[in-house]
């Protein structure tokens, strides 16, 4: 198997100021060994856990942001397991602290278990979690929050406790009873009862001590007073102390037997707790990303740091985004320029960058790629030890031979003003042949540097590129940005001159400088001078970029919004015509009903019934001179059978239609322009009307080709009700509504007259209450004004 170590040694971590990371990520943890190992991660050379860990963050990060996910607050429950493991009782606290514990971790393995999330490498974290309500339930029927043994403990205890609850009322009472005596009164100092060493007294005169029988228990600081247990009060309080050390013992016994229930389970409480703990650690990384508005690292097997607008993680609001890349391509990168314009800011960017990865935390930058190393050296600041009397430049000589013996091409190196502190030539030149080891060795280098050879060492050398902090040419400000592929230029002069230098001094630096370097550092102003103009240019497109962007997405957002708006109207629309027709059937339903239960209602006559009436009207219009009445079908003719062809009047209906076809005991019968099946018990048979005749064939022919024709073209499309009341209108205009709706008849035209307007004004309210009626209004001028309402009907599919 082989042997993982830590990427980066503890000084280099120091001077990335690295532990300020750690203090972050252990104030995001939930428990005193997630934070002890936040506090103590060190960034591996394990890629396998780096990659685990990674992944595992953001998984977390979902979690919480989509599901809510939150840890639970424990305490460190370790000792307490092992201390019951031996055989030891826990002391109550104790006891509930483990409990919670195992409460938390449950809730939290139940949340991952449970998520509709895809987290797979959460839920093989939880795999060997086992939940043991057993524990949990009992210790906290048996112990509350504050860490009281509670009286449900058991039966024994709830009977002890009662028992003593009963003596010390007594005992009290007894000694109340005292205080209030007319006999003791002079003695009773305060009329008062209480205690000392759990045994009820009372306060008493000193210089009346014998006038009250008892046990002394203590005396007051100035000795006039006794504090008294009355013989009275004895017994009580003597059950009270037996009752009492009944309850400890009983107490004692309950602590055991739970002690014992988490000895038993010691190994598995351990591996719960340890999954909790993973857990938390993963929370607390998927909080500080968060914080950090970082990004999951791409990781990848080669040696490739790249950061897109990377933010020194330390910085916050405060951080200026940083791009650089490190790969085969670029293995040296030499970033120049003046003091205090970020420099060293992009070296720690890249170092906390690498260990923040290789802790499994997400790295604060746009984009992040981050390849496998096996070292990251670092030479950053000041390590003069005066312990060993070394200067400045001895100790980075030191730290610089360390570093070459460790380069190879899985080493990332990390050098701050590289051959400074000693004499610029030499330091230069010690500095130029170092870069060229590691150039040999295909290590990845960051160096920082002012001096002009190694600006020239990154243009003369392939697989070595410069670059240089930024500075706004008009105040000489720096903006804290990197740019890659010029070098730095050095202010001095320019500084001096903003400065108000005697402009002499200014011009002989110049001539001591030498022509050549001053040609050198006026065209490296020119390139940058030009740079930042074209970066102004570059920024301003991007900004009218992101405007048409911010333009297109508001109009696919207004185009998403219409879309949904014409679904849902469609939705609606579907939704009321879908109750429309239910309510359309349902009054047809109501109607027919009604009808029917009309039809029932009526009066029967029997057929001897009938013809006695006939008589007897036959016989009236003879004596009283009147023409003959018009003979009735008789009722054995409305009786007869019905066939096809038949013209029959629906009772239910009261109107009459045609037998298109015979059903049986039921027959299909066509009504104007409605077809509908009606037993046969509710048909009755026109006189004349046969289907055996022509006129009965004629009849079924015309009924079943266009059967409509003649019903339409005399149905009538207005409704004259005038000098009726609305009593009696009322089921005229009903009928006459529906058999309207049946022949999809629309506008209606209600002819009612002016009158008193009673009937105008109850018809049109009726009206209005219908529910296929719509559009109800009186008429206009040329349609009959106030004696006439015009309305129109919905129609049931629409």
């Amino acid at each position: 198997m082989p042997q993982y170590g830590a990427l980066i040694d503890e000084r280099g971590l120091e001077v990335l100021d690295f532990q300020r990371i750690r203090e972050r990520y252990a104030g995001q943890t939930h428990a005193p060994r997630s934070q002890a190992l936040a506090l103590a991660c060190e960034p591996t050379t394990d890629f396998a856990r780096v990659r685990r860990l990674v992944g595992e963050t953001s998984e977390m990060r979902a979690l919480m942001q989509d599901a809510g996910f939150s840890m639970q607050r424990i305490d460190d429950v370790d000792e307490a397991v092992a201390t019951a493991a031996r055989g030891v009782a826990l002391p109550a606290r104790e006891l509930r602290s483990v409990a919670d514990a195992l409460a938390a971790a449950a809730a939290a393995v139940k949340a991952v278990r449970e998520a509709e999330l895809d987290v797979p490498l959460l839920r093989e974290r939880c795999a060997p979690f086992r939940a043991l309500p057993q524990i949990v339930h009992r210790v906290h029927d048996a112990i509350d929050e504050r860490g009281t043994i509670l009286d449900r403990a058991s039966p024994a205890l709830a009977r002890i406790r009662r028992s003593m609850q009963q003596a010390q009322d007594d005992a009290r009472d007894r000694a109340a009873a005292i205080t209030r005596s007319a006999k003791y009164a002079r003695a009773i100092q305060d009329a008062i009862v209480t205690m000392r060493d759990g045994r009820y007294v009372v306060p008493v005169k000193a210089e009346f001590s014998g006038e009250i029988q008892g046990i002394v228990h203590d005396t007051s600081s100035s000795g006039q007073t006794l504090f008294v247990e009355p013989l009275e009060s004895l017994e009580a309080n003597n059950r009270v102390r037996a009752l009492r050390v009944q309850e400890e013992v009983e107490i004692a016994r309950i602590l055991g037997e739970l002690s014992s229930l988490i000895a038993n389970e010691a190994a598995q409480i351990g591996t719960d707790v340890d999954v909790y703990v993973e857990l938390d650690l993963a929370a607390a990384r998927a909080s500080v990303a968060h914080r950090m508005q970082a990004v999951a690292p791409e990781l990848v097997e080669a040696a490739v740091i790249d950061l897109s607008d990377g933010r020194h993680p330390l910085l916050d609001e405060r951080a200026v985004p940083q791009s650089v890349r490190l790969d085969e391509e670029i293995r040296i990168l030499i970033v120049s320029g003046p003091n205090m314009g970020g420099k060293t800011v992009a070296l720690k960017l890249v170092g906390l960058a690498v260990a923040m990865a290789a802790c499994g935390l997400h790295v604060p930058a746009a984009a992040a790629t981050i390849g496998r190393f096996e070292r990251v050296c670092t030479d950053i600041g000041d390590e003069q030890s005066i312990a060993q009397n070394a200067s400045t430049f001895s100790a980075h000589l030191r730290r610089l031979a360390e570093i070459v013996d460790a380069a190879n091409d899985r080493t990332l190196i990390l050098i701050d003003e590289i051959g400074s502190g000693t004499e610029p030539n030499a330091g230069a030149a010690l500095a130029v042949a170092v870069l060229e080891r590691f150039l040999e060795r295909g290590a990845r280098v960051l160096a920082t540097t002012h001096a002009t050879e190694l600006k020239l060492f990154g243009a003369d050398h392939a697989h070595v590129a410069n670059a240089s902090v930024r500075f706004d040419p008009d105040t000489y400000e720096p903006t804290y940005q990197l740019d890659v592929g010029s070098p730095g230029q050095s202010l001095a002069f320019a500084l001096a001159r903003r400065m108000r230098l005697d402009p002499k001094v200014v011009a002989r630096a110049q001539d001591v400088l030498g022509s050549q370097e001053r040609d050198y550092e006026r065209a490296l102003a020119e390139v940058s001078e030009e740079r930042v103009r074209a970066t102004r240019e570059r920024e301003q497109l991007d900004r009218e970029r992101a405007h048409l962007r911010s333009l297109e997405d508001n109009a696919r957002r207004r185009a998403e919004a219409l879309d949904r708006e014409r679904r849902e109207l469609a939705k609606r629309a579907d939704a009321e015509l879908a109750e429309t027709l239910r309510r359309f059937t349902a009054e047809l339903e109501r109607r027919a009903a009604e009808r029917t239960e009309r039809a029932a209602r009526a009066p029967r006559v029997t057929p001897g019934q009938a013809d006695l009436l006939a008589r007897t009207l036959d016989q009236m219009h003879r004596e009283l001179g009147l023409e003959a009445r018009p003979q009735r079908a008789r009722e054995s003719d409305a009786q007869a059978p019905v066939g096809a062809g038949d013209r029959v009047h629906v009772a239910a209906w009261e109107q009459d239609g045609t037998i298109l076809e015979d059903l049986g005991e039921n027959a299909l019968v066509q009504i104007g322009a409605l077809r509908m099946t009606v037993p046969k018990s509710e048909l009755r048979r026109r006189a004349g009307a046969s289907s055996g005749g022509p006129a009965g064939k004629r009849a079924l022919r015309q009924a079943q080709g266009d059967a409509t024709l003649d019903v339409a073209s005399s149905a009538q499309t207005e409704i004259d009700v005038r000098g009726k009341r609305f009593v009696e209108a009322e089921p005229l205009v009903e009928r006459w509504i529906d058999d309207a709706i049946m022949l999809g008849h629309s506008p209606l035209r209600l002819i009612h007259g002016k009158g008193t307007g009673l009937l105008g004004k109850g018809l049109q309210q009726y009206l209005k209450a219908h529910p296929f009626v719509q559009n109800v209004r009186y008429g206009n001028a040329d349609e009959g004004g106030g004696g006439v309402t015009v309305f129109e009907l919905r129609s049931p599919t629409a």
